[in-house]
């Protein structure tokens, strides 16, 4: 063996470590910011149910059509669903993992067959019609049919 064929396999062997290192820095920043992403997503929800009314998140009993919602509950709803709105996107462009969105999505389920939202839901809906996968999404939760939307729904590609 000569000298520059050692060298050669060298060359060839320190371009396969720094190869397999930038593929394994890529893989942990991947994971950094997904976790980056859930902490602030989570942090968000907390203080949104801390600074919210309860009868947004407590309340199970009908409310008729008829009950005016208060500007609480109203600024409640929508800062809600500006959260679950960005969090939805989010899993659409693939920056949330599919097993971490169901979590979101069944805590999401409960706030949005509650009564309260139910009504507020229906005043805050053209706010978010430029985003019309939410609202369908939103619906279909409202609907009883949320589960059988997220797996039949495809996701958009990547543009």
């Amino acid at each position: 063996m000569t000298t520059t064929s050692i060298l050669q396999y060298a060359t060839l062997l320190s371009l396969l470590i720094g190869g397999v290192s930038v593929a394994v820095a890529i893989f942990n920043h991947r994971d950094q910011v997904k976790t980056q992403i859930f902490l602030a997503l989570s942090a968000r929800y907390d203080e949104l149910m801390h600074n919210s009314s309860a009868e947004l998140w407590l309340t199970r009993t009908p409310v008729t059509t008829s009950q005016q919602g208060s500007d609480d509950s109203t600024m409640s709803a929508l800062r809600f669903c500006t959260l679950f709105s960005v969090t939805y996107f989010l899993f659409l462009d693939h920056q949330i993992p599919k097993r971490m969105w169901r979590l979101i999505l069944h805590s999401a389920e409960r706030r949005m067959r509650n009564p309260i939202f139910v009504r507020e839901w229906q005043d805050l809906r053209p706010e978010f019609e430029s985003f019309p996968d939410f609202v369908n999404l939103v619906d279909s939760v409202q609907d009883g049919a949320s589960n059988s939307f997220v797996r039949t729904k495809r996701l958009p590609s990547r543009v």
